[in-house]
């Protein structure tokens, strides 16, 4: 090859788009004719210097590729017109056919883990993976690493769930690192986006937060003795120390807080099969449902606003052991918000949370709406009954109704 007579014919960067343009038929077609619109008087120059054509007119050129490469190997500059290309640009590489080949590679990867998923019900967070890329965004685009990003994911998923857990200890566990499910890790993500998926059923209008994800797994981030409920004689069997005195507050109807540890780490022995169990917004419900009915109320819990953690346990709990719930709010859009939520992720009931409940208080004042009109997804007349009043009615408001909700016979 003659490098330099090369570099004279087709060398430079004002013939780079010819070049790049070459190397493309080639290796999408083989050979051929090109044709390159709005041509420069250099690129016209290249070929037909090269061909040995006159020069001609126009805005367009057109070159068959065999001609160029004969002409190039006849005058003892390159074998082939390949060869030129890749002695002056670098091997010739099939971008979009790299990046087929990449994606079945992944594609072929992560299939082979679907033995692993299945059982957990995670096909479709596996098909996610392949489909948002997550996977390989967090091991950079390198395979082997995503390989052994997913083995390890899949190793703390078959572990899961536990009884009360700590993250660091989980981590240990299975990575042989007390810090491997840090907010921020690889692991983590994957785990967690497997979690929240299994969390919502695969319904997406439900985000729940991370200690929410954590603890439905059994997992407690940190201590968990910050996330709480409050509660209201909610029947229990006696028989473990944390349900003798679960017990002994709901004889005595003494309002009492249970943490995320204790939930998680002491499930209490629920006795509610078939038995109503209120959900109000606001903890002041819970105090005056005390303090004047007492052990004539029925079981209560507060959400204190949007339900954290502790809350959402408890409420599993609850369903799992055969509750019927049912669900009062605020009047106001952040009070739907959060009744969306709830009646969206458990089998739960809106209590006095109709229009038609809302038309009862047209006495009451309240504080102007603030926030975005939202849909409640149980009544579609409450969101337009809510802003022809223009004004909040908050749960105090209506303690009196309530509470003769709340009174057992």
């Amino acid at each position: 090859m003659d490098y330099l007579r090369l570099q004279r014919l087709l060398g430079g960067n004002e013939l780079a788009r010819l070049r790049q343009k070459l190397a493309r038929k080639l290796l999408r077609d083989g050979g051929g004719r090109l044709s390159l619109s709005r041509a420069s008087d250099a690129e016209r120059a290249a070929v037909e210097r090269l061909v040995g054509r006159s020069p001609r007119q126009g805005k367009s050129l057109s070159v068959d590729l065999e001609a160029m490469s004969q002409a190039l190997s006849r005058a003892g500059v390159a074998e082939s017109l390949g060869a030129a290309l890749a002695a002056l640009d670098g091997p010739l590489v099939d971008a979009r056919a790299e990046r087929e080949a990449e994606r079945q590679r992944w594609e072929e990867m992560l299939a082979g883990y679907r033995r692993r998923a299945e059982p957990l019900g995670l096909g479709e967070w596996l098909e996610a993976l392949q489909a948002n890329g997550l996977l390989k965004q967090l091991a950079r685009r390198s395979e082997p690493r995503g390989q052994a990003l997913l083995s390890q994911a899949f190793d703390v998923l078959e572990r899961l769930p536990v009884q009360g857990m700590t993250l660091s200890a989980l981590a240990a566990a299975c990575l042989s690192d007390a810090h491997g499910l840090d907010a921020g890790r690889p692991v983590a993500a994957l785990v967690r986006r497997a979690l929240a998926r299994h969390w919502r059923g695969g319904v997406a209008r439900v985000d729940p937060d991370e200690r929410s994800v954590w603890a439905h797994a059994g997992v407690l981030l940190g201590g968990d003795i910050t996330s709480a409920v409050l509660t209201l004689r909610l029947p229990v069997s006696p028989g473990l120390a944390l349900d003798d005195a679960l017990a002994g507050y709901c004889q005595q109807a003494e309002p009492s807080w249970l943490t995320l540890r204790q939930l998680l780490r002491h499930p209490p022995a629920w006795d509610c099969a078939g038995r109503d169990v209120f959900v109000c917004e606001n903890p002041a419900i819970v105090a005056e449902a005390a303090e004047r009915l007492g052990a004539g109320c029925a079981p209560l819990i507060a959400t204190w606003g949007r339900p954290g953690a502790a809350v959402l346990s408890l409420l599993e709990q609850l369903e799992a052991a055969g509750a019927v719930l049912h669900y009062h709010g605020d009047f106001d859009w952040a009070g739907i918000g959060i009744a969306n939520a709830l009646l969206e992720r458990f089998v739960m009931r809106p209590w006095r949370m109709a229009a038609d409940d809302l038309s009862d208080c047209a006495g009451l004042g309240g504080k102007p709406l603030a926030g975005r009109p939202i849909e409640a997804c149980w009544d579609p007349e409450l969101r337009v009954a809510l802003e022809t009043r223009g004004r909040a009615v908050h749960e105090e408001q209506l303690i009196d109704i309530l509470l003769g909700d709340l009174r057992v016979g």
